[in-house]
């Protein structure tokens, strides 16, 4: 993340700000003080302090950007999201075409779930300046991850357009592209963006992992192990490598293996519970008690279980089938 750092003081305030009296410009050079304190408190990482000089010189000159801007981000990394939000909106209501701003709000709304605010903030961005990538790119994903297809697609597309014309292509401009793809159940079309990703970058994980998952769609499980063992390569911490990895090995045939990476998926990420959904159709024919038990804990873990009605139904059918076996 990008800090604002004040390099030319008060020439810098006259920029954006209205003409300043001598009492304000006074105020200004005052709060420049304090603001210089706070950025080195950063980077000593003693945010706390950070923040409170910030707070200082919001005191001073409430209009002052860079203060109001560094103490929002500050307050991000403190974990204090509704105190982030509101500084965002004070510095917005200062600088209301600032497109950078406008697109970290909406990510901070994003992560705290606030999708309709995080999408009318990326919009707002993208009014004020329609090239800014991030949020085109934010936007499209988000649009996405709520099935609104054809305008994720017209946004990314945008995106990595833009950025192939700025000579920077994006790596993850493709592999957006890519999952979106994948959402819809086009296994080609979704190597193909993933392909053009990892041209750029081939180092990075997660696009290994989802060119796995396009050839476990494709039916084509020794690929897909290797492209979630690079991913492993690249990152041994990488939870989703294993979890691909498990499900290869289990359309290979081969139990041991994928109970082994399952395993290692949840050892690295206790939280996973869809590989409790896995590991219950890995046990389901062979060993239906540890099946049921890995059937409850997913049901019972996930928040919002996306296969929620298929192992619900699996789970009865083991039940029955116990009870059937004892009488």
């Amino acid at each position: 993340m990008n800090w604002r750092w004040i390099v030319v003081g008060l020439v810098a305030m006259q920029a954006w700000a209205a003409p300043l009296d001598d009492a304000d410009r006074s105020k200004v050079a005052a709060a420049n003080k304090f603001v210089e304190r706070g950025n080195e408190f950063v980077r000593k990482n003693s945010l706390a302090r950070a923040q409170s000089e910030y707070q200082r010189a919001l005191q001073v000159f409430p209009r002052h950007v860079d203060a109001l801007y560094n103490l929002a981000i500050v307050e991000e990394r403190l974990g204090h999201t509704n105190a982030a939000v509101a500084t965002y909106q004070r510095y917005l209501a200062v600088m209301p075409d600032d497109a950078d701003v406008w697109t970290q709000l909406g990510l901070l709304r994003e992560r705290s779930g606030d999708k309709a605010g995080a999408e009318a903030d990326y919009r707002r961005a993208l009014a004020a300046d329609a090239k800014f990538g991030r949020a085109r790119h934010n936007l499209g994903v988000l649009l996405q991850e709520q099935g609104r297809w054809d305008e994720a697609r017209e946004h990314l597309e945008a995106f990595v357009k833009a950025e192939e014309g700025a000579g920077r292509p994006s790596g993850e401009g493709y592999y957006s592209l890519g999952l979106l793809e994948l959402s819809l159940g086009r296994g080609k079309e979704a190597k193909q963006r993933l392909q053009q990703a990892l041209a750029i970058d081939p180092d990075v994980p997660w696009y290994h992992n989802a060119m796995g998952d396009a050839y476990l769609l494709e039916k084509q499980p020794a690929l897909a192990a290797a492209h979630f063992e690079k991913a492993i390569a690249k990152d041994s911490q990488f939870a989703p490598a294993y979890s691909g990895l498990g499900e290869a090995w289990a359309a290979q045939g081969d139990r041991e293996k994928a109970r082994a990476a399952y395993q290692k998926a949840l050892a690295l990420r206790p939280d996973y519970v869809l590989v409790h959904y896995k590991l219950g159709r890995l046990d389901e024919e062979v060993d239906p008690v540890a099946a049921i038990k890995e059937f409850e804990s997913y049901l019972v873990s996930a928040k919002n279980p996306l296969y929620k009605e298929d192992a619900s139904q699996r789970l009865a059918r083991l039940k029955q089938k116990i009870q059937a076996a004892e009488q």
